[in-house]
């Protein structure tokens, strides 16, 4: 089965021939495996592992689409950390900002602008990937 992981950026893998590939979709973590129906699905931030010839390697991504055929597997993210090069605390900094943005746009319900307190949870979203990648 042919994977494709690309970022809004740029093409990141591009394996001919993998064994499975689990993802993070908004209702559950799914793995895919060949020959598997046709399926498009959403993504949310999190961990997706890919195995191709014996070796399982994990990246964090961000929201996005999968789209799955019998013989391949796309999926685009608008992030995509591979685990080099990440600094835990930084991203961990980085998280708990979000995290007090978010409880203080709680607390001040009536002033509350739905724009940023939803950049603000997909900032937490994946910043909480990024970490769990980092602490693998």
């Amino acid at each position: 089965m042919q994977f494709t992981l690309v970022s809004i950026v740029k093409k990141v893998l591009d394996l001919p021939v993998i064994e499975w590939v689990t993802i993070p979709t908004r209702d559950w973590e799914i793995t895919i495996l060949p020959n598997h129906e046709p399926l498009i699905t959403a993504l949310i931030p999190g961990i997706l592992i890919v195995r191709a010839d014996g070796v399982s390697t994990s990246y964090a991504i961000g929201w996005g689409i999968a789209e799955m055929r019998a013989e391949s597997v796309t999926i685009t993210a608008d992030m995509v950390e591979d685990g080099t090069n990440l600094d835990i605390e930084s991203i961990r900094a980085k998280k708990e900002e979000a995290r007090k943005l978010l409880e203080e746009y709680k607390v001040n319900g009536d002033s509350l602008d739905m724009e940023a307190y939803i950049e603000l949870e997909q900032q937490f979203l994946k910043e909480s990937a990024r970490e769990q990648l980092a602490t693998r």
